[in-house]
């Protein structure tokens, strides 16, 4: 380890859970499928007709499970998107759905990663007011007011039509571009919202040469159907969620080879420390993270490493992850919680664990208690959010990490077993918890 690789290990240690991990690995079929997008609206240099309706990407997960890595990768190394057929790799602007409020939100850094000399002038274009109106704001983004002259307000024309011939006026697209957009499940806009107006002409196929992905948590893909993002195939869908083994191995033996620890004579050791972690990519960064502090510690001798001292602290990192999923609705609710746990094998599709918690309530509302003002339609949607469910395939959801699992049927006083707790639910459920 030399003295920039130290430096950049402990930059790494003070990072937060929000900021992409050292090293990338697996999701190959993840990026491959982004990348058949590119080609899918790329009609060919020159061509004035770019665009294919219905290539939205989804990607989702529960929290933790690497998606806003999969976006930091590709804006980070647009090369792993290149295909012969486009012969260029893809412009990639990446976007945070907390900075998007309306359609010049994701027009104007498109415009800036386009022709940053001339988005300014785009943006005039689009926020023109009408003679008869007084503007007032900050900047280029000025609201109109009407003044008292009856003339009626003319909306601005931010759409795709209005961008396309701004970027044809300098040359036009010469690439395809990725439009990522991280923690789409917050799009929560009706059809009729000027932002989903915007997404649905990109996806319907607008004429331009921009593939559209959506990075979310798992009911991210609710939230395109709400927006009226319809027909997306399932092959365009992306459940991510644990890696299997041969790429956690990957993972812990590129990060030490990437901060310059000589890991020769301990490899099994360091797999070790990695196996309880169910391949769960957040888990796998507590792991790293403890073990770096150690190998800081010893100066990248790994003889004088505590490795009992290691799994210590990695097992209080995964507890305090737990922790802060486990919230104070689900700590309120956590028989239902746990009883949703214990029947995930036999009562998994949407509809029939929404309809367990609701005959569970029904027949102990004491006991299987709802959250104040929440139903079992929202209780579903916040353990997804809190990554108790994750859409794994067509009406199958699970838990994605099994020892979360372990953990919510503990908290709910439930052994973990494979035999379901009981075959219908009545008022007198004698098998419940408690």
């Amino acid at each position: 380890m030399n003295d920039d690789q130290k430096r950049e290990l402990e930059s790494y240690l003070e990072l937060t859970e929000g900021d992409p991990p050292p090293v990338f690995v697996g999701r190959a079929e993840v990026l491959d499928d982004i990348a058949r997008a590119t080609k899918q609206v790329w009609k060919g240099t020159g061509s004035d007709k770019h665009g294919a309706a219905k290539t939205t990407r989804i990607i989702q997960g529960a929290p933790g499970a690497g998606k806003s890595s999969i976006v930091n990768e590709i804006r980070q190394n647009s090369k792993r998107l290149y295909t012969e057929i486009v012969g260029k790799a893809p412009m990639v602007v990446a976007l945070d759905s907390g900075k998007i409020h309306g359609p010049a939100n994701i027009l104007k850094p498109l415009a800036e990663k386009i022709n940053p000399l001339k988005a300014q002038e785009f943006m005039a274009r689009i926020t023109k007011n009408t003679s008869g109106e007084a503007g007032f704001g900050l900047g280029l983004f000025r609201f109109a007011r009407k003044k008292e002259t009856g003339i009626e307000h003319q909306a601005p024309d931010a759409n795709w039509d209005t961008f396309g011939a701004w970027v044809e006026q300098y040359g036009g697209f010469d690439r395809p571009i990725v439009l990522a957009i991280d923690e789409a499940q917050r799009l929560d806009y009706d059809r009729q919202h000027p932002l989903a107006k915007l997404l649905q002409s990109l996806h319907d196929g607008c004429g331009l040469p921009i593939a559209l992905v959506l990075a979310g948590l798992s009911d991210t893909e609710y939230s395109a159907r709400k927006m009226d993002l319809n027909r997306i195939p399932p092959i365009q869908k992306h459940n991510i969620g644990c890696f299997p083994d041969c790429e956690t191995r990957e993972f812990m033996a590129i990060s030490c080879v990437h901060f310059g620890i000589d890991v020769a004579g301990y490899e099994d050791e360091i797999y070790r420390l990695a196996e309880p972690c169910d391949g769960w990519p957040r888990h796998l960064n507590i792991v790293l993270k403890a073990f770096a502090r150690e190998a800081l510690r010893t100066g990248g001798d790994l003889g004088k490493a505590e490795w009992e001292g290691i799994r210590d602290e990695i097992k209080s990192g995964t507890d305090g992850y737990y922790g802060h999923q486990y919230s104070d609705e689900m700590e309120i609710s956590i028989n239902l919680t746990a009883r949703v746990m214990a029947e995930l094998d036999f009562c998994h599709s949407r509809a029939k664990i929404q309809d367990l918690m609701e005959e569970l309530h029904e027949a102990d509302p004491r006991k299987y208690r709802l959250p104040a003002g929440i139903d079992a339609d929202s209780f579903f949607i916040h353990l997804v959010h809190q990554g108790a469910l994750h859409k794994e395939s067509v009406d199958r959801f699970v838990c994605p990490i099994p020892s979360f699992r372990t953990y919510l049927l503990d908290r709910g006083g439930i052994l973990e077993n494979p035999t379901r707790i009981s075959g219908a639910v009545s008022s007198n459920d004698s098998s419940s918890p408690d």
